[in-house]
């Protein structure tokens, strides 16, 4: 989705010792295990996905990838691809699918369905919210030539330092199947939850048993998975996966009970509780993952269903950087971090997360906890406070009363009780804050539809570790970028530059010139604040020890990253 990707990846020593304990496991097929989600899954379809439910089943789960990430060794591997070579131009890839290798249908994977997938992740009319953007360079798309059945050769439009990233966003889609509704234009509604599971078809490990909308996705094991494990069997070992939709108060009783199996994203109070219990629990915190927390206010202008998109009192101040620096240093990070999230947290002051150890500048600016600091920079923004010192009031020039709504998604504890302090913090220097949770779908419908916000409490997470993953995060015109999607041409001179920098670190070949190219990209980000990070939270885990082969990792899919090994004990 660029997503968010890295290929150098330290992780923890914790993480070594899952690998090393779960190492000699005897592997056993058959059997059913369930997934905890927050919220619901909405597709099958990956060219679709718009939030992280949808993306672990319909791109993780059931998609057939190029090349894959593992997770255990911290690079890329061939998937359908067998192999894959650049040209002396640095451009052309030669690219060669494994032999015999075929769709959950049985139907032949061959180079035609590459094409056609390409096909549909450009066609404008499939409109995918991010893969789309995920796979242009700049502005532009990459070519493919079919050779023959196996063999195709994809042509960049420039340099680029790491064409792995595309290949494995590239999850190959059934020509056979779909290509009547691609000339229909209506590739969009192919695959949804309410289609019928047996016309699904899929190139991964798992394809589809059934799906009840808001409750559960059932999934089970495709029949002809080119994997086999180390003795020849066939993967996956599991006849059947569920991704089950939980509350979190629910999710840690089922868990107890042994109902639901694994269990990512622990609340802290969660973590600490199943952590203290004798036995029969796999519990772990793998330090801080990919996954960010951050604040941003809705900068977009222009009209919304006829009337003004924005109040444009409100725009005056959240295009103002000394007002977003200065709400910022009204954010007391440490507290969140330490107590908030009960030490399963680490301040964060860029948007890019320490646990990418890779790419995380380290020279950023630091901006602490300081509300003195804060009160100047809004007074040299032109703001006055009122009333008495310890319960400030702030007012713009113009004498209106500042104040804002940020909403929140309902589902998230750790992001309402987030919230909370954030509060606490702006209404030590004059900000009244009102806080909104809101379900996720219409958190969702808000910032990337509607745009019928002030501000908004939400995260990124990263799925691999390349710089280029950022890419839908970071540039103009990306639907999923936060404060101003959909831009089709950059607001700002530092949103070009942003744009600019882009390109340069997706086709620089030069280690060290990439680096500082992302580095900068940070910077700009450090001193504008379009987002204001806030915390990296740890990744922490958990699964019923009858869960084997596990092996859980801080990208994503997190627990499910080898679905296709897991097996019921």
């Amino acid at each position: 989705m660029r997503l968010t990707i890295l290929r150098q990846f330290a992780l923890p020593a914790l993480l070594a010792l899952v690998w090393i304990a779960t190492a000699c496991q005897s592997a056993q097929r058959g059997g059913a295990l369930s997934y905890r989600v927050a919220s619901a899954p909405k597709t099958f379809n990956y060219l679709l996905v718009s939030d992280e439910p949808s993306l672990i089943v319909a791109f993780y789960l059931m998609g057939g990838r190029l090349v894959e990430f593992d997770h255990k060794e911290l690079r890329y591997i061939p998937g359908l691809a067998e192999s894959w070579r650049r040209e002396d131009d640095g451009r052309t890839i030669e690219l060669t699918l494994r032999d015999g290798i075929k769709f959950s249908d049985g139907h032949p994977i061959t180079a035609e369905d590459v094409s056609f997938t390409l096909r549909a992740i450009y066609d404008e009319r499939t409109a995918s919210p991010a893969f789309r953007d995920a796979m242009m360079i700049g502005d532009r798309q990459i070519e493919d030539h079919v050779v023959d059945a196996r063999r195709l050769r994809l042509v960049f439009p420039d340099v680029v330092a790491s064409p792995e990233n595309y290949l494995s966003n590239l999850a190959v889609l059934p020509r056979h199947v779909l290509e009547a509704e691609f000339n229909r234009g209506a590739l969009r509604n192919a695959y949804s939850l309410t289609a019928d599971p047996s016309q699904v078809v899929t190139a991964g490990a798992f394809a589809a048993e059934s799906a009840v909308p808001g409750e559960r996705v059932t999934l089970k094991r495709n029949p002809h998975y080119w994997k086999k494990d180390e003795k020849g069997a066939s993967l996956p070992y599991l006849d059947q996966l569920v991704i089950e939709v939980v509350d979190a108060n629910n999710a840690f009783t089922r868990f107890q009970q042994g109902s639901l199996d694994i269990h990512d994203r622990l609340r802290p109070s969660d973590y600490e509780g199943l952590r203290s219990q004798p036995g029969g629990k796999q519990v772990f915190d793998l330090g801080p993952g990919l996954l960010t927390d951050h604040l941003w206010f809705n900068l977009s202008e222009g009209a919304l269903n006829g009337r003004p998109g924005a109040d444009p009192i409100k725009q005056a101040w959240f295009n103002d950087t000394r007002f977003r620096q200065a709400v910022s240093y009204a954010i007391d990070r440490q507290t969140i971090a330490s107590t908030t999230l009960q030490g399963l947290a680490t301040p964060l002051y860029g948007f890019v997360s320490p646990g990418n150890r890779a790419w995380a500048a380290t020279d950023l600016p630091r901006i602490e906890y300081d509300p003195g600091r804060a009160l100047a920079l809004l007074r040299e923004a032109g703001f006055i406070t009122r009333g008495p010192q310890d319960r400030p009031e702030l007012y713009d020039a113009n004498g209106a009363r500042v104040e804002f709504t940020l909403i929140v998604p309902s589902e998230s504890q750790s992001r309402r009780d987030m919230a909370i302090v954030l509060q606490d913090g702006l209404s030590r220097v004059g900000i009244r804050m009102q806080v909104a949770p809101i379900n996720f779908n219409e958190f969702q419908r808000r910032i990337s539809e509607s745009l019928d916000y002030n501000a908004a409490l939400l995260g990124t997470s990263a799925t691999e570790p390349d710089p280029s993953s950022y890419t839908n995060f970071l540039r103009s015109g990306s639907p999923t970028r936060p404060w101003r999607p959909k831009q089709p041409r950059p607001a700002t001179p530092w949103e070009a530059r942003i744009d600019d920098l882009l390109v340069v670190q997706a086709r620089e070949t030069n280690p060290e010139r990439r680096r500082a190219a992302f580095h900068e990209i940070q910077r700009i980000l450090a001193e504008q604040l379009p987002v204001i990070p806030i915390v990296a939270r740890h990744l922490t885990v958990a699964a019923n020890q009858r869960v084997g082969n596990y092996r859980p990792s801080v990208i994503l899919p997190f627990s499910l990253w080898n679905a296709e090994q897991l097996f019921v004990r």
